[in-house]
């Protein structure tokens, strides 16, 4: 192998413009996989693996009832949050006036005017759009609300506002219920006077009202949504945020209601999220932490070039080869992406945040690895130096990055997209930089060489200086490691401070990864005072209300006692579920059978006198025929109407699938959302366990939220198989190409580093307080590269130190005065400076889960790698190093043969 690295040098640094245009036609070729680029936003391709429960569950409930329908609400508060009482007559006129607009606008769409009412969900077909609204309770009439004396006391649903008496009280102009807590917020009931009213009741004031649209999410429609909830429902909303109330008179209709004036207007503000908005949020933090990006790497590339070279001189400075390690990184980089494009591998952002500084780090660290050695050749021509350079430093180099590249190879056998899509582009990008490395990187160098030795100023080489005298290159770091840094480290004082950090960071760790919360908080992932910031901060503070779930039954038989009585179970079995689900559950099955109930108070009103005369089929025909305004819904609440979109029948009739619904109690955070997940799933799986369904029968529960949250359930396992499995790889790499001690050690010291990355997360936590990192995809992508950043600390010094001889200190000191001054030259400090500017990224994710973890594992890798390590070599290393191991060993084989060959010889002897 060592042959091989030679004759690589050699030819490098002998026609580097050849292995320049080599090299770059490659990644040319690979890069043009970009054709196929797809870069995934969608959350759910994101975090959602395809071949999960919640996803197929959520294929199949969309394939019997369309896809869950788009959401978008508004929140109206006052601009004050001092005011107590939003829920007044001018708040409703508000209210009112952007609901108007709303509707009334349009968007040119494929040539054709669309409006809300193209693209609205419709519960009940042939009737109205859903959108739930504090006005619903005056049928979106102002002149009812006009003539309302007392607003609250029509809240509490004992009379209809209607004058004909035929909409049951608080249910809208579809005759579906209002649901009081979807439409206000942060609900206080007023103590009256004299109050006569039975029983418990509530005057309601409210800090906030919220309006919620629905619309359809089909092949059909989504991308027409998409652009009218940009241009309709977003725009409108920012209007009022930004007072251009001419915009918004322009679009509003009159007929019914004055519009509002613009000292009434002032007095509010709007909080709103469009089902887009988060797909919408991700580019605009991409867009904002750009800048904050390349301003990291401007930092890295000048430490570089003051690292690398002799600074200050205009000609010996290193920050053309810094560049040229730079464009390097790039390279890799963007072939990376092309050639795992090639196999339609989307890219996420977090690959696109997290991979170059991945890449610089592991780049970074060979460069200097390999100019340090480079400078101290003494061979008479360049292409022997590097020739050298590379038979000495090229093991070490290569099984860093095989280590590396393995470890991420296996982390991407997970089913979670994000990670799985991310340890892919890094296992790629981090080989194919590392075959730079030893081939364009040497070409740059030998360049750079000949650029220095016909004394061409660094950067603008077109200027020349013959006369410019070299000084000598001091090498301050080489000599303050070897004969300072080594020899403090060997201090008893030095040990025992080291051991008991050692062992408070293990304490802390064992403590930590017990305490860790699993989730993602939504408003982490948002740019602080965006939109959806916004919206996030009052809904968590206001509404109380939990997601919309249903309980979907798949082939059940509505004859069959068995199945009505699973029915029924189901049900009862949800309603005690107090902690998450709120009652009641609404069940078209108990309605049915009330409906076919024979010689019931109702036969009359419902029109059932000869029900039972009639088929399943013809029955659940009429039941769904009950209409909402009819005597059997408004005095018995047998309202089949409501039911019709939760029943899909067959040809014949009869029932293939329905759907009980139920409301989740209020949610705002991811423990509240994995909790209601998991007890849902757990009660109903026991009931469909006792039940013993028939094979093409199927019972499960299904809301939104569900499909995204269920990472969570798994996503410890996730992370502790990836790293397993990663610390595995490294163990049996280390083991083929170097020994097994080389190996127990790296892996070693490899999981502590990861495992106080962990403990120390727990630590900043609760020092910091405020959003806090948590256990998910984003988390466990760093942990990852943490492992890869990890063998970079260890493995180049624990390599050297087996190579080096003498005793334990001896080689130690050997070890940290080459590869030590290297990690800690080339990758120690480039990270924490590139890191540190991630501090005033104005994402909050960024501020966590890059800035904070990331000098973390800097911070940790160090006092690992270049504390705890050398001084763990020096009292407990192993005692030979591994050339005289392997030297011993063939002496042994040697006179193994001897041996042999003279008792062959005896034996040959006797039998002649």
């Amino acid at each position: 192998m060592s042959g091989l690295f030679y004759n690589i040098g050699y030819f490098g640094a002998k026609y580097p413009c050849l292995v320049f245009v080599i090299c770059m036609t490659v990644t040319g070729i690979m890069s043009l996989g970009l054709y196929n680029l797809t870069v995934l936003t969608d959350p759910q391709s994101l975090w959602v693996s395809s071949s999960s429960r919640t996803y197929q569950e959520q294929e199949s409930s969309a394939e019997n009832y369309g896809p869950f329908y788009r959401t978008n609400q508004f929140i109206l508060a006052y601009q004050d949050e001092n005011w107590v009482n939003v829920f007044q007559k001018d708040g409703l006129k508000v209210i009112y006036f952007l609901q108007n607009i709303i509707r009334n606008r349009k968007v040119l769409i494929g040539g054709k005017n669309t409006t809300l009412d193209d693209l609205c969900y419709r519960p009940i077909s042939a009737k109205g759009c859903y959108v739930p609204s504090p006005m619903d309770i005056w049928l979106q009439d102002p002149s009812l609300l006009d003539k309302d004396e007392d607003i609250q006391f029509t809240t509490l649903c004992t009379e209809s506002i209607d004058v004909n008496q035929t909409n049951i009280p608080c249910s809208d102009k579809n005759g579906i219920p209002i649901i009081l807590e979807s439409v206000f917020g942060g609900i206080n009931c007023e103590q009256r006077v004299n109050d006569t009213q039975p029983c418990d009741h509530c005057y309601i004031q409210a800090k906030t009202m919220a309006v919620t649209y629905l619309l359809m999410n089909d092949e059909f429609t989504k991308k027409d949504a998409e652009q009218w909830e940009k241009e309709v429902w977003m725009d409108t909303l920012d209007a009022l945020n930004k007072r251009d109330y001419a915009k918004l008179y322009k679009y509003y209709d009159k007929s019914l209601m004055p519009a509002p004036r613009e000292q009434l207007l002032d007095q509010y503000r709007v909080a709103f999220m469009a089902e887009r908005s988060v797909s919408d949020e991700i580019d605009d933090e991409t867009n904002q932490n750009a800048w904050i990006v390349v301003v990291s790497y401007f930092m890295m590339f000048m430490y570089i070039g003051f690292a690398i070279g002799q600074f200050p001189s205009k000609i010996y400075n290193g920050f053309t080869l810094g560049l040229g390690g730079i464009f390097i990184v790039a390279v890799s980089m963007i072939s990376s992406i092309g050639m795992v494009s090639y196999f339609s591998i989307g890219l996420t952002m977090i690959s696109l945040e997290v991979i170059p500084f991945l890449i610089l780090a592991i780049g970074v660290d060979n460069m200097f690895i390999i100019t340090h050695n480079y400078k101290k050749q003494k061979h008479p021509t360049v292409p022997e130096r590097m020739g050298y350079t590379l038979k000495q430093v090229g093991p070490s180099i290569t099984i860093a990055a095989i280590c590396e590249t393995l470890a991420f190879l296996v982390g991407s056998l997970t089913k979670m997209p994000a990670l799985q899509s991310f340890c892919i582009q890094a296992a790629v990008g981090v080989f194919i930089d590392y075959l730079l490395q030893i081939t364009m990187f040497v070409a740059f160098l030998t360049l750079d060489e000949q650029r220095k030795k016909h004394k061409r100023y660094d950067l603008m080489i077109c200027k020349q200086d013959p006369n410019y005298s070299i000084k000598e290159d001091r090498k301050l770091i080489q000599t303050f490691f070897k004969k300072h840094y080594s020899p403090f480290i060997q201090k008893p004082a030095c040990v025992i401070t080291t051991i008991v950090i050692f062992v408070a960071l293990f304490a802390i760790s064992c403590v930590g990864i017990t305490k860790l919360q699993v989730g993602l908080d939504e408003q982490v992932s948002m740019v602080e005072g965006s939109n959806l910031f916004n919206y996030m901060t009052l809904e968590k503070k206001y509404i109380e209300i939990g997601p919309l779930a249903y309980l979907i039954l798949e082939n059940l038989d509505y004859q069959n006692q068995h199945d009505l009585d699973l029915v029924a179970n189901l049900s009862n079995s949800l309603s005690q579920l107090n902690e998450t689900v709120q009652p009641p559950i609404y069940s078209w099955v108990a309605s049915f059978n009330l409906f076919i109930r024979e010689k019931a108070e109702w036969t009359t009103a419902c029109e059932t006198q000869d029900i039972a005369l009639y088929d399943l089929p013809t029955q659940l025909k009429r039941f769904l025929g009950v209409r909402i305004n009819s005597p059997c819904c408004q005095r018995y609440g047998i309202c089949g109407e409501t039911f019709e979109a939760d029943i899909v029948l067959n040809e014949q009739g009869y029932v293939k699938t329905s759907r009980l619904r139920f409301q989740h109690r209020p949610i705002h955070n991811s423990a509240g959302y994995i909790l209601s997940l998991e007890q849902t799933r757990q009660v109903i799986d026991k009931v469909v366990k006792d039940a013993k369904l028939k094979d093409n029968q199927k019972v499960y529960p299904y809301s939104m939220p569900y499909v995204f949250y269920d990472q969570y359930s798994y996503i410890r396992a996730v992370a502790i198989t990836n790293v397993l499995l990663a610390l595995a790889t490294i163990f049996f790499t280390m083991t083929l190409v170097q020994d097994v001690v080389c190996a127990v050690i790296v892996v070693l010291f490899v999981f502590l580093i990861a495992f106080n990355l962990i403990g120390t997360i727990w630590l900043t936590n609760v020092i910091f307080g405020g959003f806090i990192i948590e256990i998910n995809a984003v988390s466990v992508v760093n942990l990852v590269t943490c492992i890869g950043l990890a063998v970079e600390f260890v493995a180049h010094i624990v390599i050297k130190f087996r190579l080096c001889e003498g005793k334990r200190w001896e080689r130690v000191t050997g070890a940290m005065s080459t590869m030590g001054t290297s990690v800690f030259v080339g990758i120690a400090c480039t990270k924490f400076i590139g890191v540190a500017v991630l501090g005033f990224a104005p994402s909050t994710l960024f501020k966590l889960y890059y800035f904070r973890m990331y000098i973390l594992m800097v911070v940790l890798g160090a006092f690992n790698g270049l504390v705890l390590l050398p001084i763990f070599l020096g009292l407990f290393g192993p005692q030979f190093s591994i050339m005289k191991v392997r030297v011993k060993s063939l002496i042994n084989q040697s006179e193994g043969t001897n041996l042999s060959s003279q008792a062959q010889a005896k034996k040959k002897a006797i039998y002649n």
